[in-house]
């Protein structure tokens, strides 16, 4: 099975969000393993994932190639991350 080339960026945006996710924990805790509370993190994932995951697309972010990327789509990047951010805030 061959993914689409749009398939592996989705993909990879999504295991972005988690990276970065996970690393904003770290970063609260100081960096030291296991941190407090690094169960919830583990069970937020999904959800996270999952927001941002519904959110990407209603903006329009992989419509184009990025070769061809504007000030117009980083706005759109800015907004996305936004609106997520504040939809992870008010649901967890």
């Amino acid at each position: 099975m061959i993914l689409s080339r749009r398939t592996i960026i989705i993909i990879h945006d999504l295991f972005m969000v988690a990276l970065a996710w996970q690393l904003a924990w770290l970063a609260r805790f100081n960096f030291v393993l296991p941190f407090p509370g690094w169960q919830v993190s583990l069970y937020t994932l999904p959800l996270v994932v999952a927001i941002q995951g519904a959110i990407f697309p209603g903006f329009r972010l992989y419509r184009g190639m990025w070769r061809f990327a504007s000030i117009p789509d980083l706005w759109n990047i800015v907004r996305a991350a936004v609106l997520g951010a504040l939809c992870i805030t008010l649901i967890l």
